[in-house]
């Protein structure tokens, strides 16, 4: 079990260190936006921006701001997704493995995986109109992209809140065989 609650512990170090430094990687991106975040020599950038569209203008700071305010609808569920793992693997460092609060909490992860991809297309709609909006007329667009990678998240996220109901039935029978004499 000291395993189990060691690893634990350095994960929900790492969940919570990422919950903090999204938001603010996320600010310096669209202060210095489009340009990349990141070592670009060493092969590591982070750009907030989807692929596919074609900036032609310089963006004003109105268009950095609502760039940042529109990437908040994705952030906000990676950060719920974050918190609910922080919160799992909390659990687990105190050795609560099968139990109830587990699956509230994997449920919930499923939940906002599920709901983080459900609103992508809005999320793609609104930044390509808003970063395209200042391209000469002909070049201004609205695009809404679904790719592998979203019906990846969809199925995975289906497949966690599926565990989350088989371990709530595990946890069922398990309170009813300690209950039995």
């Amino acid at each position: 079990m000291g395993k189990i609650q060691q690893v634990s512990y350095y994960f929900r170090f790492l969940f919570q260190l990422v919950f903090l430094a999204l938001p603010i990687l996320l600010g310096l991106f669209w202060i210095n936006a489009p340009i990349p975040l990141g070592f670009p020599k060493a092969g590591f950038t982070a750009s907030f921006i989807p692929d596919g569209i074609e900036i032609l203008h310089v963006l004003s700071p109105f268009t950095k701001f609502s760039g940042f305010l529109i990437c908040l609808i994705p952030l906000f569920f990676t950060e719920l997704v974050l918190y609910f793992l922080v919160k799992l693997f909390n659990l687990y460092e105190k050795a609560e493995i099968f139990s109830i609060k587990n699956v509230t909490y994997i449920k919930k992860i499923g939940y906002a995986l599920l709901l983080g991809q459900l609103v992508n297309p809005l999320f793609d709609a609104l930044m390509t109109f808003n970063l395209t909006w200042g391209n000469p007329h002909g070049h201004r667009m609205i695009g809404i992209t679904i790719d592998g990678t979203n019906i990846g998240i969809i199925l995975g996220a289906l497949m966690t809140i599926l565990i989350s109901w088989i371990m709530a039935e595990g946890c069922k029978l398990r309170e009813e065989q300690q209950l039995t004499i």
